[in-house]
């Protein structure tokens, strides 16, 4: 795993890009089950409410700078109509350290877990979703810097997502909205993965990297894909059946 492999800023190789990556996934379930909840009886839930709010305003903006910061260089560089490049031509010096930024930024996301831990909520009821995707966020996101079409389109896609996800956390979306917002978390990630998938067929540079990054290539298909499974139950359970029992009885009334 070599982050990033062109216009590098920060030169960074293994073994300590599996240490920081790895060490990720560790370091967040320790947070949740050890240090967070020591906090849970000193706050106030005044203060938990107003960090909550101050915690999904900020994370709204910076998502929304790091997804037009990724829109702007494929307008500039006219990668919006250019599939070749956007998936093959490395990205440039100045975007390479708002992509840097945004990675580090899901250890920042962990602080979604702590607000809800301090508002009381057993990570039983927090879920494995949840769980899941804050513990592994880093990990893929060092990965998907290997491509440059995996590193722009993460970014890009997870950015725009954020944007919206936490504008509702901090604002509130309309409720007929919030489906909607689940059902492009799902499109996002089968698309980012497809993205991924496609590099090594299109890309000369990166023809030969499953082969020999083994690891590193199949990661995205072995965290996304649960992703995927977990936001589909989630959908589910949240929005199809609640509409299938509510549309029943005016059904049986027609009949």
């Amino acid at each position: 795993m070599e982050i990033p492999h062109t216009n590098q800023i920060i030169h960074v190789y293994s073994p300590w890009t599996y240490v920081i990556a790895f060490g990720s996934c560790l370091l967040y379930l320790l947070a949740i089950t050890l240090i967070f909840p020591l906090f849970t009886s000193k706050l106030t839930p005044n203060f938990v409410r107003s960090f909550a709010k101050l915690h999904h305003v900020l994370l709204f903006i910076y998502s929304l700078f790091a997804s037009l910061a990724v829109l702007t260089h494929l307008i500039q560089s006219q990668e919006t109509t250019n599939g070749y490049n956007f998936l093959c031509v490395p990205i440039p010096s100045w975007l390479r350290i708002v992509t840097l930024t945004f990675t580090l930024s899901k250890i920042w996301e962990w602080l979604d877990t702590a607000i809800l831990i301090w508002k009381g909520h057993s990570l039983k009821k927090i879920g494995f979703l949840h769980i899941y995707h804050h513990a592994t966020t880093v990990l893929l996101f060092l990965v998907c810097m290997n491509f440059p079409g995996g590193e722009k389109g993460s970014v890009f896609f997870n950015g725009l997502v954020h944007t919206l996800m936490y504008y509702h956390f901090a604002f509130r979306l309309p409720k007929f909205f919030r489906p909607v917002l689940t059902a492009i978390q799902i499109v996002q990630l089968i698309t980012a993965t497809y993205v991924w998938y496609i590099v090594p067929n299109v890309c000369p540079k990166y023809r030969d990297f499953p082969a020999k990054h083994p690891l590193e290539f199949i990661i995205p298909f072995a965290l996304v894909p649960v992703y995927c499974l977990f936001f589909f139950k989630f959908f589910i359970q949240h929005y199809l059946l609640p509409w299938f029992r509510k549309s029943k009885p005016s059904i049986n009334k027609t009949e």
